[in-house]
């Protein structure tokens, strides 16, 4: 036995908890692992029953168990769900990996919502502090005690409804009267963007990574390069990527509703922004750091200049005939 906190402890559980992936894969699941947590996952066609699946994570449990019994590790079944993760018949409650809460439909909405409510307590004080700072002062406390906080979750409810981001983009604003500046003035003075735009120039970065060859290489998958637009010049410069379609046809399984556009608005709809930056940005930049600073400067100049919706400058849910990216940088 070797106690929690000693410095070979990680070490040797990582030893002895390795094996346990065998016993998830014999069942043709897949394991996520982080310290002692532990998740089984198993992809399936949209048609497939959800007693098939249930039937097929139960079996994958119990052979887990076995093995938890055969080396003498105890799940705390308190910790332990199960979950389908599907828009039209999901099974399962929210559940929290890292901090964030997700629901099986993944739409985000309650998880943002949750998160605005945790955001306005935590506004209230630091507005408490309003007879002790000043406008500048406010603003930096607030990128200190909340705005990490919120951008920590970015990449998870980027996707979400513009409802629910309205209300998460609620508490800056209020903030920012608070604090008797505008959003031009929070820009210029505090370089605080608005949340929305800080999510695009973000996501958009991890995307520039992606194409530098930088970063973890699971997101090549997702971000590949457009071999034909390359060769034949196609584009607005030189490292196009391969664009998504909208919509799906999931998105018909509701009677009477609307086609939901998740590729146009997830980051998977920033690949579209991405491929209509000027060549000056993302074939001058060799680093993400001068990539995301290209970009907050045009922001800046968008913004200084008075133009309609400058927020909105790298947001892919802004039509393309009204995008400020058709009208040039």
């Amino acid at each position: 036995m070797v106690f929690q906190g000693t410095v070979l402890g990680p070490m040797l559980w990582n030893v002895f908890y390795e094996d346990s992936s065998l016993a998830i894969r014999s069942q043709s699941f897949e394991e996520i692992v982080f310290a002692d947590d532990l998740n089984a996952f198993r992809k399936y066609n949209a048609g497939t029953p959800n007693e098939t699946i249930l039937a097929d994570m139960n079996s994958c449990q119990a052979e887990l168990h076995s093995w938890g019994k055969a080396n003498q590790v105890v799940f705390d079944a308190s910790k332990e769900s199960q979950h389908i993760l599907l828009r039209s018949n999901p099974y399962g409650d929210p559940f929290v990996l890292f901090g964030v809460q997700f629901d099986c439909k993944l739409l985000m909405t309650d998880g943002v919502r949750e998160l605005a409510t945790t955001c306005r307590w935590k506004l209230r004080s630091v507005l408490r502090t309003r007879k002790f700072n000043n406008g500048l002062q406010l603003v930096q406390l607030y990128k200190a005690q909340l705005l990490s906080y919120i951008e920590y979750r970015t990449a998870a409810i980027y996707h979400a409804c513009q409802s629910s981001l309205d209300e998460l983009d609620s508490i800056q604003n209020k903030l920012l009267e608070a604090a008797g500046m505008t959003s031009v003035d929070a820009l210029n003075a505090c370089r605080l963007a608005p949340l929305s735009a800080r999510g695009d120039i973000a996501l958009l970065g991890l995307i520039h990574r992606t194409v530098l060859g930088k970063g973890p290489g699971h997101f090549a998958a997702f971000f590949r390069a457009d071999l034909e637009a390359r060769q034949n010049g196609r584009g607005k410069h030189r490292l196009q990527l391969v664009e998504y379609a909208n919509g799906h046809a999931s998105d018909y399984t509701f009677p009477g509703s609307r086609p939901a556009n998740y590729i146009a608005h997830s980051m998977f709809g920033l690949v579209a922004v991405y491929n209509r930056l000027p060549a000056y940005i993302v074939e001058g930049c060799g680093s993400v750091s001068s990539f995301q600073a290209a970009l907050q400067q045009v922001l800046g100049a968008w913004a200084n200049a008075g133009v309609w919706n400058w927020e909105r400058t790298f947001s892919p849910r802004v039509p393309w005939h009204r995008h400020l990216l058709t009208k040039g940088l």
